[in-house]
């Protein structure tokens, strides 16, 4: 078997719906012959060849190569001769050579003895569209670097995506290269919103990025207020976890009754006080509610009954977290008595103040709110969104997770909410401007051990987003901790290396059958390597990612200082940026 076209590999010998059985050419040098000075691998999994059918050529991917005595349990017999090479190909889509037209799906198939060809990097730019105003380039074929891979971008950030791989596989560095390539392609107006738990985007999206860190100064630090969280949440952060029933009650009612006096003072807000609840997002000053509470967890009396007769020794100062002092209850029934409340909140007043006090949590704590000015939501909610810039990146590093938790669901609730509430051809943000939410570690408030806040959040972006116009990036190393309805939620995947047999399931269950056969090379695609299918680009590929400049801070540390002088090293700063200090608190 051999034809005149240099191109041609081999010839139908068995067709099954989409699936096609090819026999090589038995005089073919290889699975790599070379034309035009090239190699050209058709026998690497995911690589694309065409049958001609008149004026159609069917476009089709290699998943499975062999030969005729090592099949195994691929019953070819009756097609394939022994010691025959084959492939198994997938079909995908087919290109009109009257119009150069490229669709997905096929309208006919082929027919036994239909010579096979691969495709050269001219049939294959027909396909793939370069970067324009539409398409972000996200790298180029595994088979060849002269085609490149682009991804449509509002099928990108509307429809959602996954970003999944082992660690070191390249996940972030993938994602701050379509980010860059955002800014590259003129999408200067996006409202791309990267939610960093390690502080890993700042240094490759600074100089196009507004940045915001926890532990920043004053100026560039990332602000979510308290207030803006049910009061049940507020406990959680401040006190690292639920307060008893009793105290749960007694706060819930305090924080209430100061929702509610704020609204009533409010030039701003509009709503009726009667309807506020402990869990209404209006300004209220936490630090008056932990004095009274704290100060019933303490009191003493002379009369048990009585309140009017505690015995105060120094009364605190709810402004500077200083508790109230009362005299010790006596022994034996002696006065001063233990109040009918005393200690029956345990240790949650103590825990608030302390985190109260805890530099880490800081940001919680801005901005307060003021009757008289305006919605000081306003103010924060453009900071997430970055301002003026494209990309904002909210860098919750140095946080307690549980803190991180409670905050990043915030984040997420409050702008589902504005876009749910913005119309198409108004103000505002989802449907008149749509918004990109890159969630990194996406498992960790996706998954079970999230707050139950913050994993419906998450949850309800998946599932109702893109009718709002908020679209989920979700970045993770272990798919087999989504649930299954966010991932098939998800438009696009890119999976880069997944070495866990469970992890590498649950994305052949999520890739389209016609290609599941791709999965099998999960394992051993190289880093910054990536099988790509979905609704973004129109084949799925195999593909080797651009790398951005400048890198992300994902890098594996050098041991190059390993090969110095020895010295003790300097931990000095490290132990205070722990402990919570700053320098300018210092100055």
């Amino acid at each position: 078997m051999s034809w005149q076209d240099p191109t041609c590999i081999g010839k139908v010998k068995n067709v099954l719906g989409a699936t096609v059985i090819v026999a090589l050419d038995p005089n073919l040098a290889g699975v790599a012959p070379i034309y035009r000075g090239r190699l050209q691998p058709i026998g690497q999994i995911g690589s694309l060849v065409r049958i001609p059918q008149g004026l159609i050529d069917l476009i089709a991917t290699v998943t499975l190569v062999g030969i005729a005595e090592l099949v195994g349990k691929v019953a070819l017999s009756d097609t394939i001769e022994r010691d025959e090479r084959w492939l198994e190909i997938q079909l995908l889509g087919e290109i009109d050579r009257a119009t150069g037209r490229f669709q997905r799906g096929v309208g006919v198939f082929p027919g036994l003895d239909d010579p096979v060809h691969f495709a050269t990097p001219e049939e294959l730019a027909v396909i793939f569209p370069h970067a324009d105003d539409e398409h972000l380039r996200l790298g180029c074929l595994s088979a060849t670097e002269d085609v490149p891979v682009c991804l449509n971008a509002k099928k990108l950030v509307v429809r959602h995506a996954a970003v999944v791989g082992s660690t070191g596989s390249g996940k972030t560095t993938v994602v701050a290269s379509l980010l860059q390539s955002f800014i590259r392609g003129g999408w200067n107006a996006a409202n791309i919103v990267v939610v960093d738990p390690h502080g890993e985007y700042g240094r490759a999206l600074a100089e196009s990025a507004s940045v915001r860190s926890v532990l920043a100064d004053d100026i560039n630090r990332l602000r979510v207020p308290y207030w803006a969280l049910p009061a049940n949440d507020i406990v959680r952060i401040f006190a690292g976890g639920p307060g008893g029933p009793t105290f749960t009650n007694r706060f819930n009612d305090l924080v209430a009754q100061a929702r509610r006096e704020f609204v009533s003072s409010s030039s701003w807000l509009t709503l009726d006080p009667n309807a506020v609840t402990a869990d209404t997002p209006v300004p209220f000053d936490i630090r008056p509610i932990w004095h009274q509470l704290d100060s019933e967890n303490r009191e003493t009396r002379r009369a048990k009954s009585d309140p009017g007769t505690a015995c105060l020794v120094d009364p605190g100062d709810a402004a500077t977290l200083r508790s109230g002092q009362f005299e010790p209850y006596g022994p034996g029934g002696q006065p001063p008595h233990q109040s009918p409340t005393f200690g029956v909140y345990g240790s949650t007043p103590d825990l608030i103040r302390l985190g109260l006090l805890d530099p880490r949590l800081r940001f919680f704590q801005e901005p307060m709110g003021d009757p008289s000015g305006t919605d000081p939501l306003v103010e924060v909610m453009q900071d997430w969104l970055g301002g003026n810039r494209a990309i904002s990146v909210l860098d919750f590093s140095g946080v307690p997770a549980a803190a991180a938790d409670l905050a990043i669901g915030v984040v997420l609730n409050m702008l589902f909410e504005v876009a749910l509430r913005s119309e198409p051809d108004g103000p505002g943000i989802g449907r008149p401007s749509p918004v990109l939410i890159v969630l990194e570690e996406a498992h960790r408030y996706l998954g079970a051990s999230a707050s139950a806040a913050t994993r419906d959040s998450a949850n309800r972006i998946a599932r109702e987003g893109r009718k709002y116009g908020v679209g989920l990036m979700l970045v993770t190393q272990r798919p087999t901790e989504l649930p299954e309805t966010a991932l098939a939620q998800c438009g696009t995947i890119i999976a880069l290396r997944l070495t866990n047999a469970g992890d590498q399931g649950a994305i052949r269950a999520a890739l389209p059958d016609s290609v599941a056969g791709l999965a099998s090379v999960l394992p051993s695609l190289r880093t910054g390597e990536a099988i790509v299918s979905g609704e973004a680009l129109v084949l799925p590929v195999r593909a080797m990612l651009d790398k951005p400049n400048p890198m992300p801070r994902a890098e594996d540390p050098s041991l190059e200082s390993w090969r110095q002088a020895p010295n003790l090293p300097n931990i000095s700063e490290p132990l205070a940026a722990w402990r919570g200090t700053y320098e300018a608190e210092n100055d």
